[in-house]
């Protein structure tokens, strides 16, 4: 199991237009509706990948492990880019 954490310092802010925009002190980053929707799952599963992505896929109706896989390649994209840790 797979689980993440923001960052120390990161501050997140939901946008009008459903758009998730995270900020550290060296980046900003403007994630797109479906990112956000699986930023606040993780949130809310206390960022636990397989459990935000069992209730994604059942919400969205699609592949739960394809929805897992996603949500693999998002946190890899934040961690790297300082945004989120590994747990």
């Amino acid at each position: 199991m797979m689980a993440i954490r923001p960052a120390h310092g990161v501050a997140q802010r939901m946008l009008p237009d459903g758009h998730l925009e995270l900020v550290s002190s060296s980046r900003r980053v403007d994630c797109e509706p479906v990112a956000a929707a699986m930023w606040i799952a993780l949130k809310q599963h206390n960022g636990d990948i397989d459990g935000a992505s069992a209730v994604l896929a059942e919400l969205w109706e699609t592949d739960v492990e394809d929805l897992r896989y996603d949500m693999i390649a998002l946190a890899g994209s934040l961690c790297s880019l300082g945004l989120l840790t590994e747990v």
